[in-house]
């Protein structure tokens, strides 16, 4: 049986969402409205494991040649973090991945490496952080370590052209009409003077969240937890002879953070900040300050990090920025609107609007991906409780007013051990131990003490340096064998 699928907006969720359904549900009609008037939010984007596992995946049709050059695809191995400790002169590496032995209960490679090695060489303890120590690419050579970063303009454009058989319309969504009876949403009215009616909509729309605002969603805020809440985005082009590495940077200042993504062609990046401790023009001079270059932001964004508390109302799915937005770190929107999209097609689309909008699918959707969300602010949280009070913006953070719970008993067991993979809850997009074990211990929650601690109570101090050493080695091996990242992007055939 065919449902009328109606997606609105587009951007990297809604066409994510159309061109999986499209793949997965090829008998329902689906329709996207996007207006090409809208602009996307972003100058660049950084992805995790979930678009790279879509990507490789053979039936979404992505070709992997053809996205990274026609998305100015590059290699991501892990996030660069400046300044994220008490002294603000010092950086860490978060590889996407932990160790061999991460899966443990007791990570002795890991320990192995915060008892021995310095803060900014602990990530050379797993492959992904040999590969940034050796600047290699292996987008083509090694696929299993494939994580991107890329244009978000660009994506959205290359998933259009990939969605074959779902109808475009290229305007705006003026008004939604609900039946007076159910509630359900049954027609889009729309700026071009087109009505669209459909079974099943999907609200794509971004921060304006136009189709859930009608059906009365309420949003969960993070703002007591999660502090920045504004954005200048801006563009800047590689120097001639820069080292490119194949990591997002993620550089703390006064009131917030910069991000750094490499594409093919620039960075893209922006400062994130807290519009109540810094005005936009203070930022701006910040940052510019900071690089020793002038920037152009392309324009202000301001937000409120949290959720829907239902992310799907009656006949209407929540995804991207309509969804959810905690904040840019970690690349979690990307990475969480995956999640969503891929359990709701997987588990609870069906052939008809009546077996996939049940009370219980919809109830428990909504308790899932609740929950996917809620232990990312979590996660994040975590990066700011690192001991910098250097301005009022860290002060307010370092006396405990954003902490959760969860993040406030970690930190405090951390102190005397390693905290263990069973401690963070672990369910299908959930950050789990191999990548809080990089933030505990660039943070300084995990310090080499505690390591060493660990080490001898279980008696693995040799065991455990041996078992680093030969996967160091191997790592090496594999490492040296691949191109160079800037090589990688030169043989594009694309000028830096």
């Amino acid at each position: 049986m065919q449902m009328r699928i109606v997606v609105a907006g587009g951007g990297t969720a809604g066409w994510l969402m159309t061109l999986i359904i499209s793949k997965l549900f090829p008998q329902h009609k689906l329709t996207v409205i996007e207006s090409t008037k809208i602009g996307i939010i972003g100058t660049g984007e950084s992805s995790t494991g979930m678009l790279a596992d879509v990507i490789s995946d053979p039936r979404f049709g992505i070709d992997l040649e053809k996205f990274v050059k026609e998305c100015d695809g590059t290699a991501k191995y892990g996030i660069k973090h400046i300044g994220w400790n008490k002294d603000p002169s010092k950086h860490y590496y978060g590889p996407i991945a932990g160790t061999e032995t991460q899966s443990n209960n007791n990570d002795v490679i890991f320990y192995h490496a915060v008892a021995n090695l310095p803060l900014e060489q602990r990530h050379i303890a797993c492959e992904h952080g040999v590969n940034i120590e050796q600047n290699t690419c292996s987008i083509f050579d090694d696929p299993k370590l494939n994580v991107w970063h890329f244009d978000t303009h660009k994506l959205g454009r290359y998933l259009k052209t990939i969605c074959k058989t779902a109808t475009h319309i290229d305007t705006v969504v003026n008004d939604v009409e609900l039946d007076p009876h159910t509630g359900y949403i049954t027609k889009l009215h729309c700026e071009n003077g087109q009505v669209v009616e459909g079974d099943l909509f999907v609200d794509a729309t971004g921060f304006k969240k136009v189709l859930m605002n009608k059906l009365g969603a309420r949003w969960k805020s993070y703002k007591d937890n999660l502090p920045v809440n504004s954005a200048i985005p801006f563009i800047l082009p590689y120097d001639d002879d820069e080292l490119i590495e194949p990591v997002t940077t993620a550089w703390a200042q006064s009131a917030g953070w910069c991000w750094m993504i490499p594409t093919n062609e620039r960075y893209g990046c922006g400062y994130v900040f807290d519009k109540d401790h810094i005005s936009a023009d203070q930022a701006h001079a910040e940052i510019e300050q900071a690089l020793g270059k002038k920037v152009d932001p392309i324009k202000q964004i301001h937000f409120e990090s949290g959720r829907q508390e239902d992310l799907w109302i009656k006949n209407c799915v929540s995804i991207g920025l309509a969804a959810a937005f905690a904040e840019p770190l970690e690349a979690t929107s990307i990475h969480t609107t995956l999640t969503q999209i891929l359990d709701f097609i997987e588990n609870r689309l069906k052939d008809t609007v009546e077996e996939t909008c049940t009370t219980t699918a919809i109830q428990d959707y909504n308790t899932f991906c609740g929950s996917v969300y809620d232990n990312m602010k979590e996660f994040l949280v975590s990066h700011y409780i690192c001991g910098r009070e250097d301005s009022e913006f860290w002060r307010n953070i370092a006396a405990g007013n954003t902490v959760t719970p969860f993040v406030k008993d970690i930190v405090e067991l951390a102190k005397y051990r390693v905290p263990t993979k069973t401690m963070f809850p672990v369910f299908p997009g959930s950050a789990g131990w191999p990548l809080w074990c990089w933030v505990l211990s660039g943070t300084g929650a995990i310090s080499p003490e505690v390591a060493r601690k660990e080490l001898q109570i279980y008696g693995a101090e040799k065991h455990a340096g041996e078992q680093f050493m030969e996967n160091y080695n191997t790592h090496m091996h594999n490492a040296i064998r691949l191109p160079k990242n800037d090589t990688f992007i030169r043989s594009l055939g694309m000028t830096i």
